[in-house]
This record gives structure tokens, sequence and C-alpha cells, in this order.
């Protein structure tokens, strides 16, 4: 686990892109502080600390690549690794076909010709949660995996071209979020001081929606979510599960266990919120260990600054939504779970959300279309700042439900295996059908979504502490978001 930073110099005279990359290093320490890494066109330099680091950089350098580093399994190892001529930066994992962490990385490198068919390759033809970045040439070689599990950001002005693995470290470089963009998924790049071309390697199209019996769907299903987990938690004795009692956390949790992997559930919430009662009865359902937290809204008060520093957005909805997420991160780090699974991604894939039956109101075509550009738009939307989050407690988090082929096939299936009917309450009944033949009992998959927000009661604690301070819950976000220091 850990964080890339990058520069590269339009006019070499002007920026010692080492410098700069090591400030965009510094700001992302948070993401790991093992070791830190930085290469140049001439070096590759592995340090304990910064200082360190910035006495050996002594030539201006017009071009460099850097890795904060932390070790989280055995075959983590410290980057920028030098081979085959390159300089490699690689921050993931792949899941399949084969499962291979960042050492294993470095040797499939070995059997290709140049950089840019390896990362054609991992790109096109293998699943995970990764981006990366190489220094060959003078150049930079970029890409993130298909689904854009991992965050990466990029930018460039009159002086430089850079990318982070957090918004953060291009904003210390005094480039303004407007200029800040996320790295499409599935996607390679070559960055020169005269321009940046972009190549699609691999992105979700939009399948067919083929007709399909209900009985060959839910088998389906079951096969490839199990599969997505089998892969997830591939080389792991013990994961994590964010669980609240609800559909999606349930059927992770259920198929995980099937899997042969310890499973310990998680779940917070503030006193009073129901949504630990549910989870402790589902948790006694399933047969699974639970480990619940209560909050109060002072907890609330004090984890709202650092949830708006990580996931980078002065956004109500968003800090509501991801500071349970951050709790339980926090909680799973604390038991030394290393690996926690996430329900994200069910709702985009499956029409759980209320949005799709207005749509379907227009016609299914309409709902079909959405949910295509939801999944599309999924890491900015949601993946990217569980992620941020879960890095900052050492916490590796893979999402099941996001996964290339299961999405392929979820988004070809017919809008009616999801929604009964345009006031169906429920929605997701393909994947309630599923639940219940998995052996969940009824509570949990007829049970109707609600947001972890209001089941946590993160929502009303923040609207109670704005309305003290005599604001709007937007207002008082924002008001908290302008006082954060970004360098810390």
């Amino acid at each position: 686990m850990g964080a890339i930073a990058a520069v590269i110099s339009k006019d070499c005279g002007k920026i010692n892109a080492a410098l700069e990359t090591i400030k965009m290093l510094r700001a992302l320490k948070h993401r790991g502080g093992d070791a830190y890494g930085i290469s140049t066109d001439r070096t590759t330099i592995i340090a304990k600390d910064f200082s360190e680091m910035e006495g050996l950089i002594n030539a201006k350098s017009s071009i460099a690549l850097g890795y904060n580093f932390s070790r989280i399994f055995p075959k983590d190892i410290p980057q920028p690794i030098e081979c085959k001529g390159c300089k490699l930066s690689f921050e993931g994992r792949i899941f399949s076909p084969f499962c291979l962490e960042a050492k294993d990385v470095v040797d499939l490198l070995e059997q290709f010709g140049e950089i840019k068919e390896f990362a054609k390759h991992i790109i096109g033809r293998m699943d995970g949660s990764f981006s990366f970045a190489a220094v060959e040439n003078n150049k930079l070689i970029v890409g993130r995996d298909s689904m854009g599990s991992k965050p990466l950001y990029f930018c460039e002005n009159e002086r430089f071209f850079a990318l982070a693995s957090e918004r953060k470290a291009l904003w210390v470089l005094g480039i303004n979020n407007g200029s800040v963009r996320s790295f499409p998924p599935g996607s390679l790049a070559e960055i020169t001081k005269d321009g940046v071309i972009i190549e699609i390697v691999r992105v979700l199209g939009r399948p067919k929606v083929e007709p399909i019996d209900e009985n060959t769907a839910i088998e389906r299903l079951h096969g490839m979510i199990l599969k997505s987990i089998r892969e997830k938690t591939c080389n792991l004795r013990s994961v994590s599960v964010g669980f609240s009692g609800g559909l999606d956390s349930s059927i992770i949790a259920a198929l995980a266990k099937e899997a042969g992997v310890s499973v310990l559930l998680i779940s917070v919430g503030l006193e009073g919120s129901k949504e630990i009662e549910q989870a402790e009865k589902a948790a006694r359902d399933i047969g699974l260990p639970l480990k619940a937290e209560i909050y109060s809204i002072e907890d609330v008060e004090e984890a709202l600054p650092r949830v708006l520093w990580l996931i980078e957005e002065a956004n109500a909805l968003k800090a509501s939504i991801f500071i349970p997420i951050y709790w339980a991160a926090e909680v799973s780090s604390k038991l030394n779970n290393r690996v926690m699974l996430s329900g994200q991604g069910s709702d985009e894939i499956f029409a759980g959300y209320y949005k799709y039956l207005r749509e379907l109101e227009f016609s299914a075509e309409k709902v079909e279309q959405s949910l295509h550009g939801d999944v599309l738009r999924l890491h900015e939307s949601t993946l990217e700042q569980e992620e941020k989050i879960c890095s900052f407690h050492g916490i590796d988090v893979r999402f099941p439900f996001v996964d290339y082929d299961l999405a392929s096939f979820a988004l070809s299936l017919p809008i009616t295996l999801k929604i009964a009917s345009r006031d169906d309450p429920l929605r997701k009944r393909i994947l309630r059908k599923l639940a219940e033949r998995i052996g969940l009992p009824a509570d949990i998959y007829l049970k109707p979504k609600k947001a972890i927000q209001y089941g946590t009661g993160v929502s009303k604690a923040l609207k109670k502490i704005a309305r003290k301070k005599g604001l709007s819950t937007q207002a008082f976000v924002e008001k908290i978001f302008d006082e954060i220091r970004w360098a810390q």
C-alpha cells in the first residue's frame, strides 16, 4: 500500500521535478510511512525519511516519480523499482487471472519487451485495483484499472504535468481544484514535456440487454459474485466486512464465508440508531462474529474535518456517508484486519436507487442508459473517496461488486429482473432472489434500502451540529472545509 506522485517539466530549466515530487509525497505521507522512494531519469533513491531523500537529490531533474510505501503483505516492496530500463511505481493489486502483488508485477514486467506493452496487457487483460506510473526515456507511462478502484489524479499548468494518488498532493503545488482531473479508468497515457496522449485500453461498454430466465440469472450471479470474492480474498486468511445487516453487506458476508475465508463483521452507528441492532441480528443469522461500535454526536463533530480532508470535497451528503465508513475502517485497523470488503457498486448495477423508478416512468431504455452511466462514474462518485479513507487507516478496501465481468453481466439483465414495477419499494429484485437462494432470512432480503447516513444516525447528527452553529448542514460543511490545512 502506498501513494504515487510524479512530475514532468515542460521546460527543463524552470523547475526541479524531484523536489516538486517530494512536496507531493510529504502531502501523502498518511498513505505510507515505512519508506519513501524517488526516481529521476538518472537515479533511484529509497529513504527512511524525507530529509535523507532531499539530501541525496543534488542535480536538477526534469522528470521524477515518487512512492510512499507501507507494507501490508510480505511481497509488498519499496518503490519505485528499476526494471527493463524503466522505473516503475505500482499501487494496488491484481486479482485475476492471477493473484499478483507488487513483487509479482515486477516479475511479470520482465517478460515483456517494453513498458507500454506490459501496461496494455495488465489494463486490458487483468482485473484488479491498481494505478501505476513509470519513467522511461524522459517520458511518463501512466495507467489505471478498468473500473477505477484505485484513485489517481492528474493536472497540468504552464510549467509542468503532474499526477498523484490524491488531489491534495497536486494542490500543494499550487494547482487549483478545477484543473485536477481523475485519470480515466482503463486508460493508458504517455506524457512528455510536449503533451499527453491518452489511449483507451479497456472500458466497460454498454452491453446489449439479453433475455434470460430468472433461475439462470440467479445461478450465474451466485457464481460470479462468489468468484469475485474469492479473487479479492486470494492468499488471505481473514477479512473484515463493513456490515449494516442490509442486503449488499449480508450477501458479501455470506459468500465470503462460503469462500472459506475468516470473516469479521464491523458495524457502527450512533447511540439509539437501529443499524447496530439490525446488524447484530443479521450476523447471528449468517453465523459470523460482529464487532459493533457505538458513537456519539461529539464523535461526529470530531471526525468531520478529517473525513473532509480525506474525501477532498465540501459535500454534506458525502460527509454523512463517509463518516461511518471512516469509523468502520478505523475499527478494522485497530483489530489488525488489514483488508476490508465493501458493498459499493451494487446499487449502480442492480438498480437500487429510488431515482431509477422515476426514470422507468419514461422507459426501460432510460434506466439502462442511466445504470451504465452511473457505473462509469462510480470511481468518482464513491470508490475514490472510500479508498482514500481506508488507506488513511492502513486498510486495503476491496469491492466485490465492482468487477468488470460481473458489472457487464448485471447491466445486460432485463430491467424487469431488477425493478418489479414503477412503484417498486425494494428494487434490486434479482439480488434479493439470490439472497433468498443462499439461505439469508426474509428480514434481510425483503428489507427496504436505508442509506448508511440515515441508518447510522450520522445525517441527523450533522444537521443538529450545524443547527447549533446557526448554519445549514451544507454551509457548516463548507465552513469546516475552508478551515482545513491541506499540507499536514
